[in-house]
């Protein structure tokens, strides 16, 4: 009997020891949160309120949060850097130009003023540059007539050297797509040699994208180029087989146009009075794409 007794009051006192442990740890939970509670501001303008961080600009924003994500360049800087004023536009006061960042904050040039200088087409960065959340998208069609105030090089070789780039088109036609395009010849332009295939800087190893008939080429020009528009010379050579024909044509026409003389590679071939009789090549062997031997 007295061991059972102390047994049964063993089981009291363990489960009494349980319920003063669970009515502790209550008392330490409501404690914590009456602290918890009386640790908190009274109002929130007590509280110390940090600046938008650029995601949560981007919560409401997605679409400007997007373009800036895939084209913003170097524009992929925290929001609040350049709008240092934000949800304060009253239509009443129509203060929109006012609240919006000013370029120049970032942008000046070495002299401290205007980026791109003082001209007036270019003063107004929007006017090119449509939209800030995409630096680099210039609408072409927008910036026609101040091309030349960056591209002055350009636009000097279009007039000293005048072709149909000149007058026939517009930078617009040709840069379409957006500004820093570099279209391919073939929009326009059919290979003139059409045994040889050519992209864009094959055309532009010889034509000068902006001067197209001032035409230079390397020695190393592969002459089938040159017979597209010299198919009857090409002929020639090909029908009659002599030395001239493994010589390249730039190798004997290092300008475009330029008949060389036959002294340059034949130095005095033949006496004296052979050349006084005969004193022009030609007259004994022809021409040098067809000679006479």
């Amino acid at each position: 009997m007295k061991r059972a007794g102390l047994k049964r009051l063993g089981w009291i006192g363990v489960a009494g020891l349980l319920l003063v442990g669970v009515a502790m740890g209550a008392r330490g939970i409501i404690t914590s949160s009456v602290a918890a509670k009386e640790a908190q501001p009274t109002s929130f303008y007590e509280m110390d309120i940090k600046p938008l961080t650029t995601a949560e600009c981007g919560q409401c924003h997605f679409s400007v949060f997007q373009a800036i994500k895939q084209e913003g360049g170097k524009h992929q800087i925290d929001c609040v850097r350049c709008h240092r004023e934000y949800h304060a536009y009253n239509p009443r006061k129509n203060n929109y130009d006012a609240i919006m960042p000013d370029c120049a904050w970032c942008h000046k040039s070495a002299t401290g003023g205007a980026f791109h200088g003082e001209t007036p087409e270019l003063t107004p960065c929007l006017a090119c540059h449509a939209d800030p959340h995409k630096p680099l998208w210039i609408p072409m069609g927008k910036i026609e007539a101040a091309c030349g105030r960056c591209h002055a090089a350009q636009e000097k070789e279009l007039k000293d050297f005048p072709s149909k780039h000149t007058d026939a088109v517009t930078c617009a036609e040709c840069h379409a797509e957006k500004h820093g395009t570099i279209p391919e010849c073939s929009v326009c332009h059919e290979s003139h040699s059409p045994a040889v295939k050519m992209a864009s800087k094959d055309c532009m190893g010889c034509h000068p994208v902006h001067k197209p008939r001032e035409m230079v080429y390397a020695k190393t020009t592969d002459s089938m180029i040159c017979a597209g528009c010299h198919a009857d010379v090409s002929d020639m050579l090909q029908k009659k087989v002599t030395k001239h024909t493994a010589v390249t044509c730039a190798d004997c026409h290092p300008s475009h146009g330029e008949i060389p003389l036959c002294t340059r590679c034949h130095p005095k071939p033949h006496p004296d009075e052979i050349l006084t009789k005969f004193p022009q090549c030609g007259q004994c062997h022809g021409i040098a794409h067809d000679l006479t031997m």
